[in-house]
């Protein structure tokens, strides 16, 4: 029996159908996506609002195909035109499609997780640190990386009795920003210990990014609390001194609130895929000179030249008698930085130089890292290729300074044992 042409199914009706009901669950996909996928495992699932907004791209260019849209007004102005027929018009068209663009940019990244970046919260004065239990992506090199329960970077710490626990203190160097949780230097330095002296030290990476030596007290403070006291901290030298961050600490609760506030901003911005790569990754000079505005939040005096260096004196001595309370070996690490004029990496800084001179006056067991550097090179030879960067170790630069570490620390962590002995 043959099929009249009126009995033929309309395919585009079916279609137009279908897309009805396709419309709303793609919005809400889109709209619920964090809830879609909750953590970074489950993050390949970004692949369907990223479908969900392929379609909705779709729908919107066949939109003056759909007989909703195409009724055209009647000759009489008491038929008004359609709702939503400004959507047809080809400036509002371009416009969404070029948010869905990015919106499909931003889905297809989360696919690789790039919306994982670490993230921080406050602890009482400790303005800003690592939230605990984190899996998240490393800027720079993109890596999957660790926050444990203490908020330090790597896995869980080994609480196994007997071991001489050495802490590193620091900022951004020492956390290792750049290099995955494997390769910063206190991940290195662990591995090098292990090798020689198998079981017998632990190594804890406490540098976060951005801190000056103040915060770096309060991160010593904050982990004593939560029961991880180390024979050995070593305070590394961080890059971050004579802004208003230091300054932080002995602000006001409302300053603090403020600051507070800022953090959670740079968090939520933190929390797109589009933001880390662009900001972040591809053009972090520039990020690099805007943070320091987007994350202080408040408006600080300035400072001269002998009150910063005098205030940066009393937050070395702060560090020093909290240490030596709790019977606690430091050990200073000084970091080189590029020096933009000889185009060579030293530690001729003014900061630098307060800092050695402050180990020095206290009797402080102190290394240079470029002279560890330069170890086993010819002449003076060039640091560059240890870099990444003008004040950031590369994985080469990384291994060398624990291999170097590792052969003169275990002499400078018998000493507290010696001195108890007798």
């Amino acid at each position: 029996m043959a099929i009249l042409p009126s009995q033929t199914p309309d395919r585009k009706t079916s279609r137009r159908g279908i897309s009805s009901y396709l419309l709303p669950v793609s919005l809400l996909v889109i709209g619920f996506n964090r809830i879609l996928v909750p953590n970074m495992r489950l993050d390949w699932l970004n692949i369907i609002p990223l479908a969900a907004t392929l379609f909705l791209g779709y729908w919107l260019v066949t939109l003056d195909e759909r007989p909703y849209f195409r009724r055209q007004p009647g000759p009489v102005d008491s038929v008004p035109k359609p709702f939503g027929s400004f959507l047809l018009s080809r400036w509002v068209r371009s416009c969404l499609l070029f948010l869905l663009t990015v919106m499909a940019l931003e889905f297809g990244f989360r696919c690789m997780s790039y919306q994982r970046s670490l993230q921080y919260e406050r602890q009482g004065d400790l303005l800003f640190t690592p939230t605990p239990h984190q899996v998240y992506v490393e800027k720079i090199s993109l890596t999957h990386s660790r926050i444990n329960s203490y908020g330090l970077r790597g896995g869980p710490v080994d609480s196994t009795q007997g071991k001489e626990t050495v802490l590193c203190l620091g900022d951004s160097i020492t956390y290792g920003y750049g290099v995955d949780d494997d390769h910063s230097y206190p991940a290195r330095l662990q591995s090098a210990l292990d090798h020689e002296f198998p079981g017998r030290y632990l190594v804890l990476n406490g540098g976060v990014n951005a801190y000056p030596i103040a915060f770096e007290d309060q991160k010593f403070l904050y982990l004593w609390n939560l029961g991880l006291h180390p024979n050995v901290v070593i305070v590394g030298y961080s890059m971050n001194e004579g802004g208003p961050l230091p300054q932080l600490l002995d602000r006001s609760e409302e300053v603090k609130r403020e600051f507070a506030r800022r953090v959670w901003l740079k968090n939520y911005l933190r929390s797109f895929a589009l933001y880390n790569l662009v900001a972040e990754n591809w053009a972090r000079r520039y990020y690099d000179l805007m943070s320091g505005k987007l994350v202080p939040g408040t408006n600080f005096a300035v400072l001269s030249e002998e009150e910063t260096n005098q205030r940066y004196e009393q937050y070395l001595q702060r560090l020093l008698t909290d240490l030596h309370s709790r019977n606690v070996t430091p050990v200073f690490l000084l970091f080189p930085s590029l020096n933009s004029r000889t185009g060579t990496y030293n530690t001729e800084g003014p900061f630098e130089k307060i800092f050695a001179q402050f180990a020095q006056d206290n009797g402080i067991r102190l290394f240079r890292t470029d002279e560890m550097l330069h170890t086993g090179d010819s002449g003076n030879a060039d640091l560059s290729k240890y870099f990444i960067d003008a004040v950031h170790m590369n994985e080469r630069g990384t291994q060398k300074l624990a291999t170097q570490l590792a052969g003169v620390l275990p002499g400078v962590l018998e000493q507290p044992l010696r001195a108890s002995a007798r």
